[in-house]
């Protein structure tokens, strides 16, 4: 069986956890490890016997990659796109794509010149709940959907590298899983939001319009003390809860309540396995270059509501 052989940029917290699954997957090589941190980036590849690399450019150079995933700080994801598309590499983009829209739209440019693969990291699409949700919407066994709402709260990771805020960060993830699920982009955006413990929005309010009368809210923070990852559907016959992290998932209609949790699946070595299989069969992926800038603007936009105190329209 033809493998992908890939290298990972970066491995804080969530970069050690991409490592981890490519040298798990069977479909995949993991060649190489990057961190601007070289005995960070030492210790990984040597628990996942891979070679550490101290210089990026080395790195893209090496004809036996085929492909990188971007798991470093935010700042630095168009930079380092870039230079991998150009060098042919294919390139998964942990979310957010980018810090800013120009540098989005150049990554989307480069890979439609070279015929690269981009994809971005909304790992809440590989997770068995929103798929449960996504074939309950198009079933319509609870009738019309009128509202989608989600609440992504909890304690900042002091560990982390900070260089977004929470829409950018934690928000976003709803964002990509309301545009999935009602196969729909927002009209208009109007957020609240604010600063309360840190220099950046740790607690954001996002009311998006995708017209017809459907609305999604999102509510994000920074700030709570216990995690809660919670994803809910108001139809015209009953109503969902579904959580994120146990993957349990709960109906309610007019007659019952039905609760369901299978057998838990982990989303990431979901998303890394379509990933993979996108790069070695050169297929669209299931999350696209356009999803993520589609992402970023409706995000940038929420944090231009909050600081005007104005509905932002949306254009695509």
């Amino acid at each position: 069986m033809k493998k992908l052989n890939i290298a990972v940029i970066g491995v804080g917290s969530w970069g050690k956890n991409h490592a981890r699954v490519f040298k798990e997957m069977e479909k995949t090589n993991l060649v190489g490890i990057y961190d601007v941190q070289l005995e960070k980036a030492k210790d990984l590849a040597k628990i996942h016997r891979a070679r550490a690399f101290s210089d990026l450019e080395e790195l893209l150079s090496m004809e036996e990659i085929d492909a990188i995933s971007i798991a470093s700080p935010t700042s630095t994801h168009g930079e380092i796109a870039l230079k991998a598309i150009q060098h042919g590499k294919h390139v998964l983009i942990e979310k957010p794509m980018t810090s800013t829209l120009d540098e989005a739209e150049k990554i989307i440019d480069a890979s439609k010149a070279t015929n690269v693969i981009v994809s971005v990291g909304f790992i809440e699409r590989f997770n068995p709940i929103v798929s449960k949700s996504k074939n309950l919407i198009e079933s319509g066994e609870l009738g019309e959907l009128v509202l989608l709402s989600a609440r992504r709260l909890g304690p900042y990771w002091p560990d982390r590298l900070k260089d977004v805020d929470v829409i950018r960060d934690v928000s976003i993830h709803d964002i990509d899983a309301f545009r999935y699920l009602t196969e729909k982009d927002p009209v208009s955006v109007y957020a609240r939001g604010g600063k309360l413990r840190h220099s950046y929005l740790d607690y954001a309010e996002m009311l998006l319009d995708f017209g017809g009368g459907l609305t999604g809210f999102v509510e994000s923070n920074y700030l709570t003390p216990h995690r809660h990852r919670k994803l809910m559907l108001t139809c015209e016959h009953g109503i969902v809860e579904a959580d994120y992290m146990t993957q349990e998932y709960v109906i309610e209609d007019n007659e019952w309540l039905r609760s369901t949790k299978s057998s838990w699946q982990e989303p990431l070595t979901r998303e890394m396995n379509a990933f993979a299989d996108a790069c070695l069969e050169n297929t669209k992926p299931i999350v696209t270059a356009e999803d993520g800038i589609k992402a970023l603007k409706i995000a940038l936009a929420s944090i231009e509501s909050i600081e005007t105190n104005k509905i932002i329209d949306l254009d695509f």
